[in-house]
């Protein structure tokens, strides 16, 4: 009984320790979520190289009063820069009318995900408060108004960045639903044996 006891609490341990392990940005595609500017959402893909640095990017802003060509599209990465757990990233639109400074934390937090500063946060940097991620249209031209209304350099309300495989494991798979219920019915006759 006392065994059993043991080998119980020692999967627990190994559980609550992979679960506490902090991680940093590793290379790959990362989701942009829960991001809004100016009560818009911006929406797309960052993807990063193993040293936290923007390699390629497709973000949109949904904001539908630029309507030509489209939504505004940001996707050529102009500059990028990592120190003291920080990732600053430039990114500019395909027809050079706007930029986003995204500005990350590369150390994931609880959760998993990678947070953008949003206001004066430290996001990450020991050398004192950033800037907060933004995003600036110079002018974009407007069908129905026939003006180019830019947005002023405006920061984002919220916004963190998520592995795509991170987001996709997190989605069960009819199987693995399959492979938990089994699991849960393997503890279930585990915990009976204990009581025995």
């Amino acid at each position: 009984m006392h065994h059993r006891f043991l080998l119980l609490m020692s999967f627990l341990a190994l559980g609550l320790g992979v679960a506490a392990h902090a991680s940093t940005i590793a290379a790959g595609v990362y989701n942009l979520d829960n991001a809004f500017v100016d009560g818009y959402s911006v929406t797309g893909t960052v993807t990063f190289n193993n040293a936290g640095n923007a390699t390629a990017a497709g973000l949109s802003f949904n904001d539908s009063k630029f309507d030509n060509p489209g939504l505004p599209y940001f996707n050529a990465i102009s500059s990028t820069n990592v120190y003291n757990g920080l990732s600053q990233n430039y990114i500019g639109s395909s027809n050079n009318t706007g930029q986003i400074a995204l500005y990350l934390n590369t150390i994931a937090g609880a959760d998993g995900q990678f947070d953008l500063c949003i206001g004066g946060a430290q996001c990450g940097t020991s050398m004192g408060t950033v800037a907060p991620s933004s995003l600036q249209i110079y002018g974009f031209y407007n069908n129905a108004t026939g003006s180019n209304p830019g947005l002023a350099a405006t920061d984002f309300s919220s916004g963190h960045l998520e592995s795509v495989n991170v987001a996709a494991a997190r989605t069960p798979e009819p199987s693995s639903l399959l492979l938990l219920g089994t699991g849960i019915v393997g503890l279930a006759g585990f915990a009976r044996m204990l009581k025995s």
